[in-house]
C-alpha cells in the first residue's frame, strides 16, 4: 500500500504588518536624514561668514549671559544652573560656573580686586586670579569691606592739584611717591560734588587734558574713549578728537554696570550704536557691521558676542588686525634672551617702573614695579620671568632684572594695578 503524502500550505503572512513595518522603517530613515540635514545646517550656521569676520555659536549652547570683569576677564552665566564662571576674553573657560556672583571692588586708587559669593563658602571671599585666569580658591580671604576705597584722589580745580578725599571731602595734596604711575596719561575726575568732570594727568600728577568730559577711560594704543553729551568717542594723547562722539555706553556688558566704552586692541574696538553692536578700527571705519546684540572686549581679534539671542565667538579676519602696540608702555619688552634662574631679583630700569604682565609679551599690565624693588622668580621662558611681587604675580621682561645679593630684603610693594 502506497503511503499517502499530504502537503501543507504555508501559512500566509499578513500584509498589513509588513506594510506597517515598512512605513515605520521609512519614517525612521526620513527622521535620521532630517536630523543629519538639521545638524549640517546648524554647523553651517555656527561657521557663518559675516563681512570681515566669522561667527560661531559652537561651545556656547549652555551660556545665557556674559559680562566683562574690569575689561580683563569675562563672567559668564550657565543657562541651566544660573551660576557664574570665568572665561578669558577670547572665550576659553578657566573657572567653571559654580559661583553665585562675581564682582569688582577697589581697595585703593587703580587697584581692583575680585569678590566671589559661593554657597560653599562662608559669605563673600576675595579671589586671586592667576596669570592664566584660573581662580585660586585657597587660601581664601573673607571680604567684609566696601566696593569703594576709603580715600580717593580727585583733581581739585580750585587748588589746581591732585588731592586725596575721604568721606568728609578734601584732605591733602597727593604726593608723587604715594601713587606709582608709568609713562602715559591717566583718567581723573573732579569731586562728585563739583560735577565729576573728567580729564587726564601724567605720571608727575600734572593735568595734561582738561576736565572736559563726563567720563574717561584708560589710553590704549594711543586712543582713549571719552564721553561727552551722553555719547562716546575717542581722543588721542594731545586731546584731539579722532573718532566722533557717535556711540552709546556699553554699561550692560560690564559686571558693575558702569558707564563705559571699550578700548582699542589690535587696532579694533567694539562699539554700540542705535542699540546694536559692531567693531571699528582706529580710523573710525566699520569692520564688523552693527548686527550684534552684544560684543564684549576681545583679544587678538577674537570676541565673545551675542546675535539673535545666541552667544558665540566673532573671529576677525587677520588682515584687519594691526600690530599690537601699547602707548603707555613703560619700557621696551623683549622676546629674546636666555631663561633666568629662580630666586630673588632686583628691578633695574632707567628709572621707570617695570611692567608686570599677565603673560609673556601679554596685553594686560597687572602691576608696575618701581625701579630698585625686589621680586621672586619661580620660573622663566626665553626673555621672560614669572615673578611674585607682594600679592601680585605675573611675567616681567628678563632684561630689566638682575640677581639680588643674598642679604637683600624685599621692600613693601607699592605697585599700582593698571587695567
Amino acid at each position: 500500500m502506497t503511503p499517502s503524502i499530504q502537503f501543507r500550505r504555508k501559512p500566509k503572512i499578513p500584509k498589513a504588518p509588513i506594510i506597517a513595518l515598512s512605513v515605520v522603517a521609512a519614517a525612521v530613515i526620513v527622521a535620521v536624514a532630517v536630523l543629519i540635514i538639521v545638524h549640517v545646517v546648524k554647523e553651517k550656521k555656527e561657521a557663518e561668514s559675516i563681512g570681515k569676520c566669522t561667527w560661531s555659536t559652537e561651545g556656547f549652547e549652555n551660556i545665557s549671559d556674559a559680562k566683562v570683569l574690569d575689561e580683563t576677564v569675562i563672567v559668564f552665566t550657565d543657562s541651566k544652573s544660573q551660576k557664574k564662571g570665568i572665561m578669558t576674553l577670547d572665550g576659553k573657560i578657566t573657572e567653571k560656573a559654580i559661583h553665585e556672583s562675581i564682582y569688582v571692588v577697589s581697595s585703593e586708587w587703580r587697584n581692583k580686586q575680585y569678590v566671589v559669593k559661593n554657597p560653599e563658602m562662608a559669605g563673600e571671599e576675595l579671589l586671586c586670579v592667576e596669570d592664566d585666569f584660573t581662580v585660586k580658591t585657597s587660601p581664601m580671604r573673607q571680604y567684609r569691606g566696601s566696593t569703594e576705597p576709603e580715600k580717593t584722589p580727585y583733581w581739585e580745580e580750585k587748588h589746581n592739584h591732585f588731592a586725596w578725599h575721604d568721606a568728609n571731602g578734601y584732605k591733602i595734596k597727593v604726593k608723587s611717591n604715594e601713587v606709582s604711575l608709568g609713562d602715559g596719561l591717566y583718567p581723573v575726575s573732579c569731586p562728585p560734588s563739583d560735577g565729576s568732570k573728567w580729564g587726564y594727568i601724567d605720571n608727575s600728577l600734572k593735568l595734561k587734558i582738561v576736565l572736559n568730559y563726563e567720563k574717561a577711560m584708560d589710553f590704549s594704543e594711543g586712543y582713549a574713549a571719552v564721553c561727552k553729551d551722553g555719547k562716546w568717542g575717542y581722543i588721542d594723547e594731545s586731546g584731539v578728537t579722532k573718532i566722533n562722539f557717535d556711540f552709546e555706553s556699553v554699561s550692560e556688558l560690564d559686571v558693575m554696570g558702569e558707564n563705559m566704552a571699550f578700548a582699542f586692541r589690535n587696532g579694533l574696538a567694539p562699539v554700540k550704536k542705535d542699540g546694536k553692536y559692531g567693531i571699528i578700527n582706529t580710523s573710525g571705519e566699520v569692520v564688523v557691521e552693527y548686527v550684534f546684540d552684544a560684543i564684549l572686549q576681545g583679544k587678538n581679534g577674537v570676541y565673545v558676542a551675542k546675535k539673535d539671542g545666541e552667544w558665540g565667538i566673532i573671529t576677525i579676519n587677520k588682515e584687519q588686525l594691526t600690530v599690537k602696540t601699547e602707548a603707555t608702555s613703560v619700557q621696551s619688552d623683549t622676546n629674546g634672551g636666555a631663561p633666568v634662574n629662580t630666586g630673588n631679583y632686583i628691578v633695574k630700569t632707567s628709572g621707570s617702573p617695570l611692567n608686570m604682565r599677565n603673560e609673556p609679551n601679554g596685553e594686560i599690565v597687572v602691576a608696575q614695579i618701581p625701579n630698585g624693588d625686589s621680586i621672586t622668580v619661580s620660573k622663566s621662558v626665553s626673555g621672560w620671568a614669572y615673578a611674585q611681587y607682594g600679592r601680585f604675580q605675573g611675567w616681567v621682561s628678563a632684561q630689566y632684572i638682575e640677581k639680588a645679593p643674598a642679604t637683600t630684603q624685599a621692600p613693601a610693594p607699592t605697585a599700582a594695578v593698571t587695567q
